[in-house]
């Protein structure tokens, strides 16, 4: 192998080649007695091949061997010598360094590719927003550099246990994905150690608080829409996004098919939440008509900060928690305790799996127990 600067210390190549080739008997190398001349990678034939042409060869960096032809020795020496200056003189490429991805940029290509084709714009913020420390704290590190330790630290560095869980999850598919693609070996979340949130259990009203919170908010100017989520058992988005092409006066039927979300001050109408979700509920005439009175196209113009704010008012006023979701599951509630069938429940609450509609929306409340002692009495009467 030939060393850098090699022609610097050698610039009378050309003659040490010449004379060299005078003294050829005395410079033959024992690893090949045909080679006349081996200087440091450099060797010519000490006699003519079978063409009646002399070979030569510088030794190259990767370990081949570049040859040279000619009539004589010195016209190959001549080659070799023009060889090595070219190689001299032309600048050195550099190195190829495989460029590695950062956090922030396969988090930006992994939102694009795979989750806003996907998912509803609402969804699109949700994973933004929860994503935000994550994107803080790795922003421009190499993703392969990111250890299970480091996310285990981000993730305890978060203080609301939802957005923790929420976190996690996502960055989850993020790094999955990453692996899949080849970017990455181990999956920094495999082992990260986060215990799961688990949301409150929020029960609906008893029919007293029901009737107290009815009375309070009678005057108030979302007395309506209040009336209509417990009348409905409708998600808060599907109400919000209710117009009059919605309603069916023939059958005295809502027709939920929508859902509106908030972005930016923006308004923004999206497909609800399931495809079970699509669903036809009815309503009292005198509700109906209230709808029906309505005069913008909009029946509930008004935003999600709004009418929560609202109900906090009138929780701090009569000491009863009362949100959009805890009116859902009243009137889940309200439907067990009319004895309607747990599928057609299921149906009215626009539930993919009867099991969310038993297990999660429907409270045997103490009241409702009480009413069936004399039932339950009468089964164990011998």
């Amino acid at each position: 192998m030939i060393p850098y600067g090699f022609l610097k210390v050698n610039e009378n190549l050309n003659e040490l080649l010449h004379e060299a080739l005078k003294n050829g008997d005395n410079l033959t190398t024992p690893k090949d007695s045909q080679m006349l001349i081996y200087m440091d990678g450099i060797s010519i034939n000490s006699k003519p091949r079978r063409d009646g042409r002399y070979q030569g060869y510088v030794a190259q960096k990767d370990n081949t061997k570049k040859y040279f032809y000619g009539k004589t020795r010195n016209e190959v020496a001549t080659k070799i010598k023009a060889f090595l200056q070219h190689e001299e003189e032309t600048p050195k490429r550099k190195e190829y360094t495989k460029k590695t991805t950062t956090f922030s940029e396969y988090y930006n290509k992994w939102l694009e590719l795979y989750k806003k084709p996907n998912l509803k714009p609402s969804s699109i913020t949700n994973i933004v927003d929860t994503l935000k420390p994550a994107l803080q704290q790795f922003a421009d590190k190499q993703i392969d550099k990111i250890t299970t330790d480091q996310v285990q630290e981000l993730l305890l560095s978060i203080k609301a246990p939802n957005t923790r869980t929420k976190c996690k999850v996502n960055l989850n598919q993020i790094f999955t994905k990453a692996q899949k693609s080849g970017l990455i070996k181990i999956n920094p979340c495999d082992n990260v150690e986060i215990k799961k949130h688990v949301d409150n259990h929020k029960n609906g009203l008893t029919p007293q608080q029901q009737s107290l919170f009815l009375t309070e908010t009678a005057n108030s100017k979302y007395s309506l829409l209040f009336r209509f989520l417990l009348s409905t058992g409708v998600r808060i988005g599907e109400a919000l996004a209710l117009t009059h092409a919605d309603l069916d006066e023939s059958n005295l039927t809502v027709s939920i098919s929508k859902d509106v979300v908030f972005i930016n001050k923006q308004r923004i109408i999206q497909p609800p939440k399931t495809k079970a979700a699509n669903r036809i509920i009815p309503i009292s005439h005198s509700l109906f008509k209230e709808l029906q009175a309505v005069k913008t196209e909009i029946i509930f113009s008004y935003t999600y900060n709004a009418v929560r704010l609202a109900m906090q008012k009138i929780s701090n006023k009569t000491g009863i928690e009362v949100t959009a979701h805890i009116l859902r599951h009243t009137y889940s509630d309200r439907l067990e305790e009319a004895g309607i069938p747990p599928k057609v429940k299921q149906y009215l609450m626009g539930h993919a799996k009867l099991e969310t509609t038993q297990n999660i929306y429907t409270e045997a409340q103490q009241h409702y127990v009480e009413a069936n002692y004399n039932s339950l009495r009468k089964i164990f009467d011998t």
